[in-house]
């Protein structure tokens, strides 16, 4: 019967099913699907009793922790208000507005360079280098486009749906890297409120690539931490001179949270806050060898 209705059934019945069946599972019981992602991608099931590795414990954090902080933290406009109060403001890249619908965007009132991004997701951005040759229009409706999306709904990342989604225009950082061809990402991993390591993202290109490097918080190449498709393509890359004092910037915005990632950018020697993610690829962190993902999840205390 299955076999049948499989090859008479035409394709929008099967996408029906699909998205219902979907839905109820996501509803009633979205570990099963979260489950299923991780044993796709990481190679097996999740201990939900007694998780070990450092994606289990994200995993298990998602639907038994404590994440009411999350839509807030996760939401990369609101959360400035929480960089304010822990480290000060002068990290935070210059915000020119924020919107609802993209329609609403006065671009005259925005300068000749900028970038536009959604809060509430990921690789939605924009880069404008000069605002007379943007086309309005088209980019109007990708940004709307992606307003409408319910990010997190499909990679189990529940807390993202409660961010109310918005555009904003931010400033423009330049790429001063001479051994990036895109701007740099230093992406401390917080664990038990202690920063463990830094993850650097080099030679970005959006959707498609990024180049992954590993060090320790005294700059030493781990190099055994990648797995997989990334296992060689780490690089040495020259210790930033802010490093301790990306550390404590670090430190402080993880301070009560078992385990946090703080993304920062470094540029002309000023260190710019650029998201904290309770999530890292949703929980299913193939890069990471299992070796470091058992010994790094170790280090979380779970309530």
């Amino acid at each position: 019967m299955r076999k049948f209705l499989r090859e008479w059934c035409p394709n929008w019945l099967h996408a029906i099913y699909a998205k219902t069946k979907f839905r109820v599972r996501f509803y009633f019981n979205p570990q099963s699907i979260a489950n299923e992602f991780h044993r796709g991608i990481i190679g097996c099931d999740i201990n939900w009793e007694h998780p070990q590795t450092l994606n289990e414990k994200i995993n298990w954090m998602k639907f038994y922790g404590d994440t009411s902080q999350w839509p807030l933290l996760a939401d990369k406009v609101r959360v400035r208000g929480y960089v304010k109060d822990r480290i000060g403001e002068s990290v935070l890249p210059k915000l020119y507005g924020a919107w609802e619908n993209a329609g609403d965007i006065d671009y005259r009132n925005l300068p000749h360079r900028f970038v536009l991004k959604t809060n509430h997701g990921c690789g939605m951005v924009v880069p404008v280098e000069e605002r007379e040759l943007l086309d309005k229009e088209e980019t109007t409706k990708k940004l709307n486009k992606w307003l409408e999306q319910r990010y997190g709904y499909e990679t189990m990342e529940p807390h993202y749906l409660k961010i109310q989604p918005l555009v904003y225009a931010e400033e423009y950082i330049e790429n001063t890297s001479r051994f990036s061809s895109s701007l740099v990402d230093y992406k401390v991993f917080c664990l038990s409120g202690k920063p463990y390591c830094i993850l650097v993202c080099t030679d970005r290109v959006i959707g498609l690539h990024t180049n992954l490097s590993f060090y320790d918080c005294g700059w030493n190449y781990i190099p055994d931490i990648l797995s997989g498709k990334h296992r060689d393509e780490g690089k040495l890359i020259p210790k930033p001179d802010c490093l301790q004092q990306m550390l404590e910037y670090a430190e402080k915005l993880a301070e009560g949270h078992p385990q946090v990632r703080v993304d920062f950018y470094i540029v002309k020697g000023r260190v710019l806050f650029g998201e904290m993610t309770f999530t890292s690829q949703g929980g299913y962190m193939d890069y990471i060898s299992h070796e470091y993902d058992l010994k790094m999840g170790k280090l979380i205390s779970l309530p």
